[in-house]
């Protein structure tokens, strides 16, 4: 009879991460069996001292965590009378009590009544999954940092099946181990983040000012970690490991406000560079002179194959499998370029051939971008180049001079670059501080 009364009540169920025998349960609910042998029955007066929340202790992790409670008990002291019960707290990463008074319940009798009734209520409440310290469904618990694992393997997925640059899988993986550490070593304690309930705007505007102000980053790179929590949160949100998106209400930094570093390099550093490698590293001046002439980006250039060349045109085609705005595009290789080429002889590797492989010469396999930036190295410290002038500056100085030297209209540059509008080639010409020549000397009507 006792073991069918026990089964029959909701609160005991298989699995949840306490256990307990027929009789220490009976004792922590004595106002649920009024009937129950003297010998069996707790003492009203219950002190902290001999609380039997120690008979639940919580092993385990994630949402089984999160389910953990006591059965809810009757209590009465000086203080008055009330129900307690404790329930796993995230934030606090313990089981915390929660007390309801039940003093405003005229009457001895009325008040037990009350607070039986109350009892089967939150019991039939914890056992479904409540808890009184998260405001959410049960259903949602999820560990956050097993939702980040999951959203690591989908990046892995998503480069391994093709549909992931390498750049987009790297900077994705470096997000994300941004992340971690920030969860993992520079919050304290008390304030990591344990379940994705609490991956709120609170959270993503807090890490955005860590990336930005304690990092010291700039105003793109907080941009960049905006539109990576917004991906991720999508993505988290179409999985049921959400239900809003976080990262909603949050604005990026206008554009208007910062300035699009430009690391130009001067017109006489450009000469002593050109000498420099075409004597000292002719296959890296090949690359140079394509990222200064044509305005191939370097990750857009491992793509490139001796296909891609047409030396009776005199242009190259970026394939959309190898461009970034997945779009395929023609540009013009300046004929200076292009006999270059044929002089170290690249033309006459086969066509399938990667025009920059081992050594930077045509081969089978590409190379990764690190190759460029390691040559590039070499340049800068034998010619004792300002760190701000990068390899990429090649591509910024070359549109820069090509629009300034009034020989090329802007809309032959725009489409050189394969940029979008010309709003975005006219950020190179930046602000002129030196009188126009042409409007100097200007001799009107007036």
């Amino acid at each position: 009879m006792l073991l069918k009364e026990l089964h029959r009540f909701n609160g005991f169920k298989a699995g949840h991460v306490w256990d307990v025998t027929a009789d220490s349960y009976f004792k922590c609910n004595p106002a649920l069996f009024p009937i129950m042998p003297k010998k069996m029955r707790t003492n009203e007066n219950f002190t902290r001292k001999n609380d039997e929340r120690d008979l639940f202790p919580v092993k385990k992790n994630g949402v089984a965590k999160c389910l953990a409670y006591t059965p809810p008990q009757y209590r009465t002291n000086k203080a008055g009378c009330y129900i307690e019960f404790y329930a796993y707290d995230p934030s606090a990463g313990k089981m915390h009590r929660k007390r309801v008074k039940v003093n405003h319940i005229n009457g001895s009798r009325n008040r037990k009544q009350y607070a039986k009734e109350a009892i089967n209520r939150f019991t039939d409440l914890l056992s479904d999954g409540w808890n009184p310290w998260i405001d959410c469904d049960p259903d949602d618990i999820a560990l956050f940092m097993d939702s980040l694992d999951r959203y690591e393997e989908h990046v892995q997925k998503q480069h391994t099946s093709g549909l992931f640059r390498k750049q987009t899988y790297d900077d994705y993986k470096s997000k994300i181990k941004i992340i971690r550490h920030y969860v993992e070593n520079i919050l304290k304690p008390k304030e990591r983040i344990r379940y994705m309930f609490q991956f709120t705007k609170r959270w993503c505007i807090d890490f955005l000012d860590y990336i930005y102000i304690e990092r010291n980053n700039g105003a793109q790179t907080y941009n960049n970690y905006l539109t990576f929590l917004r991906t991720i949160s999508q993505w988290w949100l179409e999985r049921g490991m959400i239900v809003v998106k976080p990262t909603d209400g949050i604005s990026p930094i206008s554009k208007r406000l910062f300035a699009k570093e430009r690391g130009c390099i001067p017109i006489d550093k450009i000469k002593e560079i050109g000498e420099w490698t075409k004597k000292n590293d002719p296959y890296f001046h090949f690359a140079c002179q394509i990222l200064y002439y044509c305005f191939i980006r370097p990750v857009e250039m491992t793509r490139l194959t001796i296909a891609d060349f047409d030396l009776q045109e005199s242009t190259i085609t970026i394939r959309a499998t190898a461009s970034k705005n997945k779009r395929t595009q023609a540009v013009t290789l300046p004929k200076k370029v292009l006999l270059f080429g044929v002089e170290l002889g690249i033309f006459s590797s086969p066509m399938s051939y990667y025009v920059f492989g081992d050594k930077l010469r045509p081969g089978r396999e590409p190379i990764d971008t690190k190759i460029f930036r390691d040559h590039w190295a070499k340049v800068s410290r034998k010619l004792k180049l300002k760190k701000e002038w990068k390899f990429y500056s090649l591509k910024d100085t070359g549109i820069t001079q090509m629009l300034r030297n009034n020989t090329t209209a802007p809309i032959n540059v725009k489409d050189q670059a394969r940029h979008s509008s010309l709003a975005i080639t006219e950020i190179y010409i930046g602000e002129n501080k030196k009188a126009v020549p042409e409007i100097l000397e200007l001799d009107g009507a007036l």
